[in-house]
């Protein structure tokens, strides 16, 4: 009786081991690859979440690709989850193709809405549905050489009001050896795309009215900022010219004594051991200033047709609410939770002015459900040339390219 005890038990662990192992569930992932250094750290993640959640396997299928997750999900052969960056919420969401998380965030296995800060909701909601969350942001802020601040006997330690103060650190750190520039005080012409706009958002001007319906490059703080923009080249002299090179590598050679950039700057900056200062903003003479949100910073989203949304929800939520701060941090990136943003790291040079930047100006981005960058950008784009290259005033050359863009938006929502 005991031999066949003993072996009716050997039968039941086995079996229990089988329907336990049957009930894994294997996720797919896009995402960072293995060998690169974000794919390292989300590798290290994935082991600790493994450990942790034994009937969940997340696999990195591979890289990550819009149009390859658009035509994969045409063919029913879409992942579980897919990696990606801010405006996919905006191209994929609304096209079905990421799976509303609304549901899954309010609910019972959810989290409070206000323990992020808003940029994230500013890109992630589209037309009222939450379609993904983002790992880490890369705000932007003022970066300040050390070097040529301490030459030029301007004092970093005093605060920077607005764009009259930067104004003028500009003119100090602007030097002339004959018809030579030594550097430059300010390079005001910046990236193409985000920096520009978020120079126009810190003077509270505005690309798109409020239900993005029509480009409104027209109104008074956006020409405003544009007149600033273009004098401290062509007036004041302190900026260069268009096509004067590269700024964050003019920064690194001493060629440009400050620039506007984000704050994945720093880790570049450190790795060449570049002394440098950072400071929030500045805002437009008289006001209170907007920003851009951070809004390309990598986000994690879950694909609509995966057969097990609640494991899938089970592994966002862990890593970018649970694990988020620590994610981020690693990831050297800026942390959408508010607790991240209270921790030592951003009390202190060089991060404490992209934490303040992010709770003191408004979130701002320039994505449109349905609309390509490419529809507008480039006219943007021209506009703010012929102003930086002082071939039209910036009343004239934005409303052409308001315009212009208004016709493709037309075009667009079929008005």
């Amino acid at each position: 009786m005991k031999k066949y005890s003993l072996v009716l038990v050997t039968l039941l662990v086995l079996l229990l081991a089988g329907t336990a192992a049957a009930e894994v569930v294997e996720l797919r992932i896009w995402a960072w690859l293995p060998g690169s250094v974000n794919g390292d750290i989300f590798a290290k993640y994935l082991d600790e979440f493994h450990a942790t959640h034994p009937n969940i396997r997340v696999t990195v299928e591979r890289g990550s690709s819009e149009q390859q997750l658009v035509v994969a999900y045409a063919a029913g052969a879409a992942p579980d989850l897919t990696q990606g960056v801010g405006p996919w919420a905006t191209s994929l969401g609304p096209k079905g193709i990421l799976l509303p998380l609304d549901d899954f965030i309010d609910g019972p296995n959810g989290f409070p809405r206000k323990d992020f800060i808003d940029d994230l909701w500013s890109f992630s909601v589209v037309n009222g549905k939450t379609y993904q969350l983002a790992a880490d942001s890369n705000e932007r802020s003022l970066f300040v050489s050390a070097e040529i601040a301490a030459n030029s006997g301007v004092d970093v330690s005093q605060p920077m009001r607005d764009w009259n103060d930067l104004l003028a650190w500009a003119r100090k750190m602007t030097k002339r050896t004959g018809d030579r520039v030594e550097h430059w005080g300010y390079d005001v012409n910046q990236e193409n795309g985000g920096s520009r706009w978020h120079w126009v958002w810190l003077n509270e001007g505005e690309i798109f009215s409020p239900d993005r319906t029509q480009a409104v490059l027209d109104n008074p703080n956006t020409i405003e900022a544009l007149q600033f923009a273009g004098d401290m080249i062509n007036t004041w002299g302190v900026s260069p010219p268009p096509g004067t090179g590269g700024s964050k590598t003019n920064f690194k050679n001493g060629l440009y004594a400050m620039i506007t950039t984000a704050s994945t700057a720093v880790a570049e900056l450190e790795l060449l051991d570049h002394s440098f200062y950072t400071i929030p903003g500045p805002p437009g003479p008289g006001k209170n200033g907007y920003r851009f949100s951070g809004a390309t910073s990598s986000m994690i989203g879950i694909v609509s047709s995966t057969k097990h949304p609640e494991e899938a929800w089970t592994f966002l939520r862990w890593l970018m609410y649970e694990k988020g701060v620590d994610f981020a941090n690693d990831r050297k990136g800026i942390p959408f939770l508010a607790r991240g943003l209270r921790s030592d790291r951003f009390m202190k040079q060089p991060w404490n002015a992209f934490a303040t930047s992010i709770m003191t100006f408004e979130p701002r981005n320039g994505y449109i459900t349905g609309v390509s960058e490419s529809d507008w950008i480039p006219h943007f784009q021209s506009a703010w040339d012929a102003v930086m290259r002082n071939q039209a005033a910036p009343q004239t050359a934005l409303k052409q390219a308001q315009d212009a863009i208004n016709a493709r938006l037309a075009e667009i929502f079929g008005k």
